[in-house]
């Protein structure tokens, strides 16, 4: 099958920052490939579609024909990276209209990328809530954290910010959004520097009942601490504030006790991780 591949720039301005929309496009069996210039990276995707889509560059639409996953799926491909290839097929995105043909339609931004770097983002929805927490490292001119929200992961709303702690360390955040009524939200950061520059980071997906709550006692801790709410596929690891690792150990049952008793009286994180989810929770020693 033929491929139609396009790329077409239009150039941008926000707050100062130059940033440049490039598209792209394929039919189906084909492949979008999207390189930005050297010491640029993607911060963005403004639309992906793989089924029907119509439109150009700058004015692309979903068409009767559409996987709901695609922008999930570019964005996982794209954001952060100077380059990526994205292949137009069902095996990628699913069949989500079969015997018609289909194509990939994406467009994306790309900009001079921050000094800041963004080790992880996870969020975790207890029902009542939705816990949002993210690790990040070189800080350098770094002004704030806007915490972006969205119901359908395409129009986003900001509804926090949080003022960067702006040193070159391992630095942990935590956003709790309380004013929750869907049962799925999707969420992104907009990191802005002190002058201006700003990226985002990759769009995270919370659904309430999906993931269970991480839970741990005590806190304060003298000498065990009990960890509830656990998956047996995951991994703990207990950390100083600043990043560094000083206990590795694998998940045994949904419930675990680690012996902190030879642990200096302090601050520390626990880190659980299982699949592509990972989850920071701060306690103290006593």
């Amino acid at each position: 099958m033929k491929i139609l591949l396009s790329a077409l720039a239009l150039a941008l301005s926000f707050h100062g920052l130059s940033q440049t929309t490039i598209c792209g496009t394929a039919n189906e069996g084909g492949s979008v490939t999207l390189t930005a210039p050297a010491g640029n990276a993607f911060t963005s995707v403004t639309f992906a579609s793989y089924g029907t889509p119509n439109g150009s560059c700058g004015s692309f639409t979903v068409g009767a024909c559409h996987a709901a996953n695609s922008q999930t799926i570019v964005e996982a491909a794209l954001i952060g990276k100077a380059s990526a290839t994205i292949a137009a097929t069902n095996g990628v995105f699913g069949d989500p209209c079969g015997g018609t043909v289909k194509r990939l339609y994406i467009e994306a931004v790309y900009s001079s990328t921050l000094p800041l770097h963004l080790a992880s983002f996870s969020g975790i929805s207890n029902g009542h809530s939705n816990i949002l927490q993210w690790q990040t490292t070189n800080e350098v001119n770094t002004q704030s954290f806007d915490v972006e929200r969205s119901t359908d992961g395409r129009h986003f709303s900001v509804i926090g910010s949080i003022a960067s702690a702006n040193n070159s360390g391992t630095n942990l955040y935590s956003y709790t959004d309380n004013s929750i009524s869907h049962p799925v939200y999707f969420y992104r950061l907009k990191m802005t520097d002190q002058d201006g520059n700003f990226t985002y980071s990759k769009i995270i997906k919370t659904e309430k009942g999906s993931t269970g709550k991480l839970e741990i006692f005590p806190n304060p801790v003298t000498n065990n601490l009990s960890i509830s709410g656990l998956n047996a596929m995951g991994n703990l690891e207990i950390m100083t504030l600043h990043g560094a690792s000083l206990k590795r150990l694998s998940i045994t049952g949904n419930t675990q006790t680690i012996n902190l008793a030879n642990y200096p009286a302090g601050m520390y994180i626990l880190k659980y991780t299982t699949g592509r989810n990972t989850v920071y929770q701060k306690l103290v020693k006593q």
